[in-house]
């Protein structure tokens, strides 16, 4: 098949400069620009909120369409308002001109922009914002060439050919309805999901390993991204992601070399590793974020003031009264409560060892 000449549009050419593609999955690829055009630059990246281990039958890590289109209504507020399935080309570019635009699922085999096209048959997402407009954010590298976000102008025959076909889906907006506490949620989340994590190292996964491990490290790099736009950068999870986008490419590598198509024993330490590190990480994300807001609430002080102490006592309106308030109130916060052996001397006097404290407790 033919590549078509991609093109620039005024309204979504820029919306594809500023969505974190390579943070997101086919799915969630051209819902992140459908949330942008209605929240703004970034809005897509509420996506990343969630710090998760979901799994669907398989077991696979979630990332099915109806667990995609969830998400995103949770996060972002897109809302299916009407699905068509089965459709074929002709009835979407008149789809596309009276609701447009479209969400559309099809198979990536006909799809002559990608580099799947007449190679691979797999389920492919895009927008089809008018009848002969089509607009896909998403980006990969693939044997046969990279998938890069972009707009591509199709004649009604060239759209008609590659569609015999597909499902549509039109979103309506919504306002999001804002969660009280998301990295304590993300942390007793990653918690529960401990005993998930060693089932799903002890199962067979055969190939499908490999694709578990690039969902996983894009959703990684997505929280981090998250974190960045809401004034929470963490060095410590930037590093972490980057170890997850590491071993996707090491378990493609060790895929591709293996005789069975399936990563080594290699890989799945690496893999229980990063696991495991999440549910560290989001303990102490929480546990930070908690003694710092009790600390500010009860001694009546601003955040800088916070970071630029060491000790408690080197706080404004400190006193043992107060630290006794601030214990209880990231108790109630991250749902756990400290035992005698929790408060040593160093907890009860310095600001990282009370929050490493309460990290361990929420760790389990």
């Amino acid at each position: 098949m033919t590549s078509l000449a991609e093109t620039y549009d005024r309204l979504w050419s820029p919306l594809l400069e500023t969505v974190r593609a390579d943070a997101l999955d086919c799915l969630q690829a051209n819902l992140a620009v459908l949330a942008d055009r209605h929240g703004g630059a970034g809005a897509h990246l509420s996506l990343g909120a969630p710090l998760r281990f979901d799994l669907e039958p398989g077991p696979r890590v979630a990332a099915s369409l109806p667990y995609r289109l969830a998400a995103a209504h949770e996060t972002l507020g897109l809302r299916v308002e009407r699905r068509w399935d089965g459709i074929d080309g002709a009835r979407l570019r008149a789809l596309a001109d009276e609701a447009g635009p479209l969400y559309v699922i099809a198979d990536a085999h006909g799809l002559t922009w990608t580099p799947y096209a007449g190679r691979r048959h797999t389920e492919h997402t895009f927008l089809l914002s008018t009848s002969d407009t089509v607009v896909d954010a998403y980006y990969d590298e693939t044997p046969w060439g990279p998938c890069r976000p972009g707009v591509w102008r199709l004649s009604s025959g060239e759209l008609d050919a590659m569609l015999p076909t597909a499902t549509a889906l039109r979103f309506t907006a919504e306002p999001v309805t804002e969660q009280p506490d998301v990295l304590a949620a993300n942390a007793r989340a990653m918690a529960d999901a401990v005993p998930a994590i060693d089932a799903y190292l002890a199962a067979d996964h055969g190939d499908g390993l490999v694709l578990d491990i690039w969902l996983l490290g894009r959703s990684r790099l997505l929280h981090s991204a998250w974190l960045a736009r809401h004034d929470r950068p963490s060095p410590e999870v930037d590093e972490h992601a980057k170890a997850w986008l590491t071993l996707a490419s090491k378990s493609y590598v060790a895929s591709r070399r293996s005789r069975t198509g399936a990563p080594g024993t290699a890989v799945l330490d690496d893999l229980g590793r990063l696991l495991h590190g999440d549910v560290t990480i989001a303990a102490r994300l929480a546990a930070r974020a908690a003694v710092f807001a009790a600390i500010q609430d009860v001694l009546r002080i601003d955040e800088p003031t916070v970071r630029a102490a060491t000790t408690l006592r080197e706080l404004p309106n400190y006193n043992s009264f107060g630290l006794v308030d601030i214990i209880e109130r990231v108790e109630t916060r991250l749902a756990v409560v400290l035992g005698d052996e929790d408060l040593t001397p160093q907890a009860l006097q310095d600001i990282d060892s009370l929050c490493a404290t309460f990290a361990r407790r929420v760790a389990g």
